[in-house]
Formats: C-alpha cells, sequence, structure tokens
C-alpha cells in the first residue's frame, strides 16, 4: 500500500467489521480493505502494518448501541444515562461524541478495541454514526419541511425525524427484514402525527434493496429521495459497495 503522510485514515468499526481507507489530500479513495468478524489478536496484527502518521485519523463507529442526549447533560455520568435504555457490557466502555448543534451522542464501544486503536493513533477522532449524520442534516437540510430520514445497516436502521425547525426523532432500530423497516417507519409517522402525504422519506446512501424498499413505500410517502454524497475513487478499488452503502462513511471522505 502506497502512503504519504497528506493521507487521511479512517477506520470504520462496524459492528464486528472493520474497514480501512485512505483518502489523498485531494480527496480521492485511494485504499480499501476490509476484514470481517475483527478480532483483538486480528486488529493487533492489522494495525501493526499500518504506518504511523496521518494527516488525519477517525474510527467511525457503527452498530453500536447509542442515546442521544442535550449538551447540559454532558457533564453528568454518561454510563447512568445510557444504562436508562441499554444494558452496558462488562467489555464495554462510554464515549461522547458531542455535536456543534445542542446535542451529543452517548454509544458503547469495547473497551479492548479502543484501547488497540488509540495506543496506535493517539490524535484519533473517535465518531459515531449517529453524530456524523446528524451533523451533516444541521448543516445542509432545511428542518422546516416534514423528513424521514433513514440509514439502513443491515440489521440496525438509524431513523430521524425532523420538522418546523426542530429534530425531533433520532434513535436505533433492529430489524430483519424490509417490511421492519416499513413497520418502523410507519410507526414514527404515526406517533409524530406526521401526515405521510406530506412527508419526505430520505435514505442515507444506497440501500441494499432499494427497489424493495421503494415499491414499500411509494403508496404511502409523497416523496421518497436517495441521498449521497459524490466520492472520488480509485480504479483499483473493487468493493465500492462499502461505501455507497454507509452514507456517514461518504460524509467523513469528503470532509
Amino acid at each position: 500500500m502506497t502512503h504519504s503522510v497528506s493521507h487521511n485514515l479512517i477506520l470504520h468499526l462496524n459492528g464486528n467489521d472493520l474497514s480501512i481507507i485512505t483518502v489523498k489530500k485531494d480527496g480521492m479513495v485511494d485504499n480499501l480493505q476490509f476484514y470481517p468478524s475483527i478480532n483483538l489478536q486480528n486488529l493487533s496484527n492489522v494495525l501493526t502494518e499500518l504506518p504511523e502518521i496521518y494527516s488525519d485519523m477517525t474510527l467511525l463507529v457503527s452498530k453500536q448501541n447509542f442515546i442521544t442526549i442535550p449538551e447540559n447533560f454532558y457533564e453528568v455520568e454518561f454510563s447512568d444515562l445510557f444504562k436508562l435504555n441499554y444494558n452496558l457490557a462488562d467489555e464495554d466502555t462510554i464515549g461522547l461524541d458531542k455535536s456543534d448543534y445542542g446535542i451529543g451522542i452517548v454509544y458503547a464501544l469495547n473497551k479492548d478495541i479502543a484501547n488497540l486503536i488509540t495506543t496506535k493513533f493517539p490524535r484519533v477522532k473517535i465518531r459515531h454514526e449517529a453524530n456524523v449524520l446528524l451533523k451533516k442534516l444541521f448543516k445542509e437540510v432545511n428542518f422546516k419541511q416534514p423528513r424521514i430520514l433513514i440509514s439502513i445497516n443491515n440489521d440496525i436502521l438509524i431513523l430521524m425525524a425532523i420538522s418546523d425547525g426542530n429534530l425531533i426523532l433520532c434513535n436505533s432500530y433492529q430489524t430483519k427484514t424490509n417490511d421492519d423497516i416499513f413497520y418502523f417507519v410507519l410507526l414514527a409517522l404515526e406517533q409524530l402525527n406526521f401526515i405521510p402525504a406530506e412527508t419526505e422519506l430520505v435514505i442515507l446512501g444506497e440501500p441494499p434493496s432499494r427497489t424493495e424498499i421503494f415499491e414499500l413505500f411509494k403508496n404511502y410517502i409523497r416523496e421518497i429521495n436517495i441521498w449521497m454524497e459524490e466520492l472520488k475513487v480509485s480504479d483499483k478499488i473493487a468493493n465500492t459497495a462499502l461505501l455507497s452503502n454507509s452514507f456517514a462513511l461518504q460524509v467523513l471522505i469528503c470532509e
């Protein structure tokens, strides 16, 4: 793997899977390596092979439980808030990904994995997928129009709702089928008193089964759109679906 200190490094910990992406100074994705079901020994070996210095280093955490908290709760005990919603495993630690928009994401992360990565790269910035998505929305989306925005990551659905200038909902759900996705979206519409005919559904990233999802929603939602970032990807990279499926990863690459 060719390397320059001007390259950016993105480690995408997607549940138990790890992707390593290097991005050149001009925004070109220059290398992508994928390691399914990574364990501590494999991760240690992988990190040993990586150079020590990059221009910028980010660990993107996906498929990990999270809650949103207002910034006036940043100084409280995060684990107590987190445990109101989820069980915290003995091997996990709590992290906080702050935003510039008055809210943050509190999330769980395997402490041994985090220690390995931060020991190798002390300057690494740890970002949770949900906060990457929220930051993008706050910067570029008109919050006045009712919208449901969803990110589909295998069996995890992140669903966000905005209307009247406010973020109303940001939550994750476990899903096994497209019917589950359909159920949670319609449930959000009902609970938030959104009118389906006046609501836009925005799919963040390329869903694994675009046609089936559009078929499910087309008779219920006024407008359905897919939001993807335009990436520059080297011709030598074959597994580009890892990039197109994850909108949060696309955002980090294009920052």
